[in-house]
């Protein structure tokens, strides 16, 4: 689904990303861990199309993803269809007056009929438990009502390829068991799900593949025991 080949991005003055070739396949969770400033957030946002390989290529579903591409209205649109990001600090993506508003937003962009949105809502406030909290500005939130509130308005768009960057940071232990569980059940042949963390059970828990980023911003690549 997603191929990288000898992909290197580098700010002015540092390295993020060096030399990374590598496939991500459907059906498999991926989790990346390393030190801080390995690269894994650069390399997210590669992936989400919102910075591009300095060299090297980056394939989504057969398809090189390029800046130019990106500046396509239509192309843009139906590539953020199909992959989904939840960034570290939520908060940032969350700006409606409300959770319910939150989560319809994307799908109005999406240009999806209203009683479709109605129904995706209603779909997605019940599958994340925002019952509680449908009414509430997300700025009110707690931390974990925050991840599921982003959590809710990104899957809303049923995209096959999900990308969280340290889903469970910030977390008590209630809300990291929560996060856990719910990855784990939306696992499935047609989806891909790739994240980043330094939490050792974490990962043991939920890799298919684990990706260690390290200090030369490469990949090595593992199955978990």
């Amino acid at each position: 689904m997603i191929q990288l080949h000898d992909v290197s991005f580098s700010y002015p003055q540092s390295t993020a990303v060096s030399h990374v070739t590598y496939t991500f396949e459907m059906g498999k969770c991926y989790v990346l861990h390393g030190p801080n400033g390995c690269g894994k957030s650069t390399l997210f946002r590669i992936l989400n199309g919102l910075d591009f390989p300095t060299s090297g290529k980056y394939f989504f579903d057969g398809e090189e993803i390029t800046e130019k591409k990106m500046r396509s209205q239509k192309f843009a649109k139906s590539f953020h269809k199909r992959i989904g990001y939840v960034f570290q600090n939520s908060e940032i993506q969350l700006f409606t007056k409300s959770v319910e508003d939150e989560i319809a937003f994307g799908l109005h962009q999406l240009g999806l009929a209203n009683d479709e949105i109605i129904s995706r809502v209603e779909k997605y406030i019940r599958l994340l438990k925002l019952q509680n909290v449908r009414s509430r500005a997300p700025f009110n939130l707690s931390g974990g009502e925050k991840k599921r509130a982003a959590l809710a308005a990104v899957l809303a768009m049923e995209p096959s390829v999900l990308i969280l960057d340290e889903p469970i940071s910030g977390l008590d232990e209630e809300g990291q068991k929560w996060i856990t569980q719910f990855i784990c059940s939306i696992k499935s042949p047609d989806k891909l799900i790739i994240l980043a963390t330094h939490n050792r059970e974490f990962i043991k828990q939920i890799a298919d593949v684990e990706i260690i980023m390290n200090k030369e911003h490469r990949f090595e690549s593992s199955i978990p025991h």
